[in-house]
C-alpha cells in the first residue's frame, strides 16, 4: 500500500471527526433516510478517513495542505 503523505494539520482532523459525530447523530437519531442519509454515511465514511489517516484525497488533488512541522501532537 503507498505511504499517504499527511497534509492535514490536528485542528482540521479534530473539525472533521466533529463534523462526522454530527452526521451519524443525525443518520441515527435525527431520522434522516433515504438519498440524504445515505450521503451523510458516505460523507462520514470519507470524513472520519481523512481524520484518522491524517490524509485529505481533495488536499492533495488541489495541492493544499494545512499540516505544518511544529504541530504540537503527532
Amino acid at each position: 500500500m503507498p505511504k499517504l503523505k499527511r497534509n492535514m494539520s490536528n485542528f482540521d482532523r479534530i473539525i472533521r471527526f466533529v463534523v462526522v459525530l454530527i452526521l451519524l447523530t443525525l443518520f441515527f437519531v435525527g431520522g434522516v433516510r433515504g438519498v440524504l442519509g445515505v450521503l451523510l454515511i458516505i460523507i462520514s465514511i470519507m470524513f472520519l478517513f481523512a481524520s484518522v489517516t491524517a490524509f485529505c484525497p481533495f488536499y492533495k488533488s488541489t495541492n493544499l495542505s494545512t499540516y505544518e512541522a511544529e504541530d504540537f501532537i503527532d
